[in-house]
């Protein structure tokens, strides 16, 4: 199958287009970025992969690549992140809101070539934990998000079921929480991978959140997209995604631990307005079985990952204070 990913040059991007390739799919790269630093340090070698830098808000840039490639399937993971959406609301609307309209026109437009969208949403649909009760909670209930971010991700949820609605395309959206790995360093949530990487190189760090998060290796993220995208469901699907709920001292405790230094990471108390603990039994129906990373599997990798870019000279570290 052919494969557009969006935002390919993203941390999660990157890691989506390694799973495509080692289940033999054919990827075709895009991204507004043409920075492929992530792809090259996930990939290893990005080879003659196709590549088509430009912006997907412009119009008929992602009909242009669709009718090119011979696109069956798209994933969708260009967007700008919490901070950036909140510094410039507009515009993060423009590229969350009307990028995504674009993909669901391109596969619109396509003659029937595009068979489904899968896109990324976010836990950041969900309003504060007092809402919901105690227990995971589960994919239908109220969404009250405390952030343009997730509020544009609600948008996308709802654009994606009137488009099976109307033109009856599949989609599937996929709701990850705190995301992982080599190549996360942008939005809050990226906090517990710049945690990992400095204490890796023994410098200060300060968590910018507390309380009990969802922590999620971007492996098994990135597999659930990979899979979602060959997998044949009809209708527009949401699916929440977990991993470990652990407390951010527990964190830091397994962090600690795991690369030997102490008292570098500190955190603040104040809790992500969103909840914990979802329930994916949706999500291992139609999608698994699921790949878990264990928390401390996932930090010894990305650990892992940063001690040999830094034995190398080549660690980035440009994001940590």
């Amino acid at each position: 199958m052919g494969v557009l990913v969006t935002g390919a040059c993203g941390f999660i991007g990157a890691w989506t287009v390694k799973q495509l390739l080692s289940m033999g799919e054919e990827v075709v790269l895009t991204d507004v970025s043409g920075d492929l630093t992530r792809l090259r340090q996930v990939l290893g070698d990005v080879g003659e992969l196709p590549f088509v830098r430009g912006d997907i808000v412009e119009e008929g840039f992602i009909e242009g690549i669709v009718k090119k490639y011979s696109v069956e399937a798209i994933i969708h993971l260009a967007a700008f992140q919490i901070p950036q959406c909140r510094a410039d609301p507009v515009r993060g609307g423009m590229v969350n809101v009307i990028g995504t309209l674009r993909v669901f026109e391109a596969a619109k437009n396509s003659g029937g070539s595009v068979r489904r969208v899968v896109y990324a949403s976010s836990a950041a649909v969900f309003g504060p934990p007092e809402l919901y009760g105690e227990g995971p909670v589960p994919v239908h209930v109220v969404l009250r998000p405390a952030t343009h971010y997730g509020a544009f991700k609600v948008c996308n949820e709802l654009t994606a079921n009137a488009y099976w609605h109307e033109a009856r395309i599949p989609s599937v959206g996929l709701r990850p929480q705190v995301v992982y790995g080599l190549g996360r360093d942008v939005g809050v949530t990226s906090d517990v991978a710049r945690a990992i990487k400095a204490a890796v190189v023994g410098k200060q760090f300060k968590i910018r959140f507390g309380g009990l998060v969802d922590l999620q290796y971007v492996e098994d993220v990135a597999y659930l997209f990979a899979v979602a995208a060959l997998r044949d469901l009809d209708g527009a699907r949401v699916y929440n995604v977990r991993g470990d709920v652990l407390s951010v001292p527990q964190i830091i405790e397994l962090i600690e631990d795991v690369t030997g230094v102490k008292g570098h990471i500190s955190y603040e108390d104040k809790p992500l307005p969103i909840p914990a603990a979802l329930d994916d039994s949706e999500t291992e129906r139609d999608l698994g079985p699921l790949n878990k990373t264990s928390a401390r599997e996932g930090i010894e990798k990305t650990a892992s990952y940063f001690r040999h870019l830094h034995s190398r000279g080549e660690l980035d570290t440009s994001d940590l204070p």
